[in-house]
């Protein structure tokens, strides 16, 4: 009898150990961050401005994240790979600003490295297109040059981002003077 008490006692209290253990213990929390250049086209040796947030999930909502470490890695188009140019903090509301002057079309990317055991990791990316001189070359590629209403002939509907400023009247179509 005394040690079915025993036995009884201890799974009790195995059971009360288990559940006062949190649910989330030893699982990452999910996080988000946003990058978002101020303008998708710029000139060259003018600022491009990227923005964004970090927050992460907790009791089902998103909540900011202060005073975190991020790394901003620039990969210029046509090249190798990217590289990283800066490291910055987030604010008390979890947001950031980065500030540089424009001189390659490319990719930014935001990193945020995580926290082991208790935040993912997270990135964030966003596109700018550099005008040099001439035409405008976005996203810069040999094989996608730029193009103007009369490369083109006909009016054409425009989708995403207008790289070759084809719809000057932002209506969704480009080369209206063909229709």
């Amino acid at each position: 009898m005394f040690r079915r008490t025993i036995v009884a006692l201890v799974s009790v209290l195995a059971l009360v150990l288990t559940a006062s253990v949190p649910a989330q213990a030893g699982t990452a929390r999910s996080t988000s961050i946003t990058a978002r250049a101020a303008s998708d086209t710029v000139a060259k040796s003018k600022s491009i401005v990227l923005k964004g947030k970090l927050t992460y999930k907790t009791d089902g909502r998103w909540r900011a994240l202060s005073g975190r470490v991020l790394t901003v890695h620039f990969d210029p188009a046509g090249s190798a790979g990217s590289r990283k140019v800066a490291t910055i903090k987030t604010t008390r509301t979890g947001a950031y600003t980065f500030k540089t002057t424009a001189s390659k079309s490319g990719s930014w990317t935001v990193k945020f490295g995580g926290k082991k055991g208790s935040l993912r990791a997270d990135t964030a990316r966003d596109s700018v297109c550099v005008y040099t001189a001439g035409r405008w070359q976005c996203p810069v590629t040999a094989d996608n040059p730029d193009l103007d209403c009369a490369d083109i002939g006909k009016t054409v509907r425009i989708t995403g981002k207008d790289y070759h400023r084809l719809d000057a009247d932002n209506d969704g179509w480009g080369c209206d003077s063909y229709s």
